[in-house]
């Protein structure tokens, strides 16, 4: 095998699986990429055995072949390459040469026929929609931080992708994501266009979250992206480019039963100013003491923050809430995530008490809440 590749392209192809390539699994020619060189154009290819990734790219091949080469080294070498085309050619004994100019690396690969195929999902039905409008559904579930504290809950291990109709009869398709301590949904329209043909089950299927940053680090901000099921698969494509990963098994939880009903009390607050409040709240944060706490008035929200062991905080903001009194705590790491990725100025939060979950909303995305449960009171 050998080729030549413009090392922009090579570079920022190899850049999108090195989360995939670095994960540790029970195969170690996983932390392989594959190389596949055709006609006038090579696949590169990474898995993990759960999400796999394959993008296929223009390149001058001299003779094709593959090679299953380290993908994290591969990647340091060309990242820190100095000339703007790479050769990479095939040597005896599985040593693999990256070369150019007078710069050259010789490195030793694995065997290509051991690398994990990825499922043949050829035929699928599948249904697209604007990358930009997919890539913000993603941004709003994509919950920081949760994975490790949910291994012992499988069930949450994964976020909901379903069809739902209203009323009305207009078809969504809707991304559901909970780590037990709040939900974010996101409805996206779908039009005439029926989503659910390309959703193998009628309750949606559930993918593991770790397909959530991928999708953010592969996908483009525009044109098309084409998604869809097959059994136990997801696919997603845009372009030459692929991601295949494994439904998580099991049924999703009931997260209608979580969301509160009929809400009437709120108040609405500045996006970027509650913000930033919430981020200068959180520098006292610690694992033991990472509670804000809100005192709810007729014409004022005081947020603090006490942390016996570094200090404490406070500020007031004036909102007009048409409830009662009340004091309630929570996490402010869930309300930045939760509004990081809103394009709404003003945010309203419906809050009832200290007991009830609160739901954070916009009028610039009326497909989008999310769902925040207080913390007890110390």
């Amino acid at each position: 095998m050998e080729f030549t590749i413009d090392k922009r392209v090579f570079l920022e192809s190899l850049g999108k699986v090195q989360g995939l390539c670095g994960r540790r699994t029970s195969f170690p020619i996983t932390g392989n990429v594959m190389l596949i060189a055709g006609k006038d154009e090579i696949t590169i290819v990474a898995t993990d055995l759960e999400v796999g990734f394959s993008g296929t790219y223009p390149a001058a091949v001299a003779e094709p072949g593959k090679a299953a080469i380290p993908g994290k080294k591969l990647f340091e070498i060309i990242r820190e390459f100095p000339t703007e085309s790479v050769t990479c050619k095939e040597k005896e004994n599985g040593w693999f040469e990256i070369s150019g100019a007078s710069a050259q690396f010789k490195v030793v690969g694995m065997d290509p026929e051991e690398f994990p195929a990825l499922p043949d999902l050829s035929g699928v039905a599948s249904w697209s929609l604007d990358s930009a409008d997919f890539l913000d559904m993603v941004e709003k579930v994509n919950l920081s931080g949760t994975v490790a504290a949910e291994e012992r809950r499988p069930h949450l291990l994964g976020f909901l992708l379903q069809k739902v109709e209203d009323e009305d009869g207009k078809k969504r398709l809707r991304m559901v994501s909970t780590d037990g301590h709040r939900l974010s949904l996101v409805d996206y329209l779908s039009g005439e266009n029926d989503p659910g043909q390309a959703i193998d089950a009628e309750e949606g299927v559930i993918l593991p979250k770790k397909l959530l940053p991928e999708i953010l680090k592969i996908m483009e901000e525009e044109g098309p992206v084409s998604l869809g099921s097959k059994g136990s698969y997801f696919v997603l494509e845009q372009g030459e480019e692929r991601l295949v990963c494994r439904l998580v098994e099991g049924k999703y939880p009931d997260y209608n039963m979580v969301i509160p009903k009929e809400i009437e009390t709120f108040f609405t607050v500045n996006k970027e100013f509650f913000l930033s409040i919430l981020r200068r709240m959180s520098i006292l944060a610690s694992d033991k003491y990472r509670a804000v706490r809100f005192k709810v008035e007729k014409n004022q929200l005081l947020v603090s923050m006490v942390n016996p062991d570094m200090g404490e905080s406070m500020e007031p903001v004036t909102v007009d809430f048409n409830g009662e009194p009340f004091e309630v705590a929570f996490n402010p790491r869930f309300f930045v995530d939760a509004m990081g990725p809103m394009v709404s100025e003003q945010v309203r939060i419906k809050i009832k008490d200290d007991e009830h979950p609160c739901i954070v909303e916009g009028d610039d995305e009326p497909g989008y809440i999310a769902v925040i449960m207080p913390m007890k009171l110390d």
